[in-house]
């Protein structure tokens, strides 16, 4: 999927953020979080590592725990966020 569709995608859920090239949105106390695939200078890149994971659940590379789920594709991971 292109990161201008997941982008939308993930927008009509909730509020999208970004730090680098890392893209996240909180729904349903759960984080649908991506990637993206290459450099952030163009917008028709494919998006990678799409994960779905609990607001408290997070990594933990001390005891190498990585939290959450990790989805074929952006709708699996809003699925999983919703259905909760």
């Amino acid at each position: 999927m292109k990161l201008t569709n997941a982008i939308k995608k993930l927008s009509k859920h909730g509020k999208v953020k970004q730090s680098g090239n890392l893209f996240w949105a909180e729904i349903n106390r759960h984080v649908v979080e991506f990637m993206v695939n290459g450099r952030m200078d163009d917008d028709s890149k494919d998006i990678t590592c799409i994960r779905c994971r609990g607001v408290n659940d997070n990594d933990d590379l001390m005891t190498d725990y990585w939290g959450g789920v990790w989805c074929d594709n952006l709708t699996r991971a809003i699925r999983v966020a919703t259905a909760a």
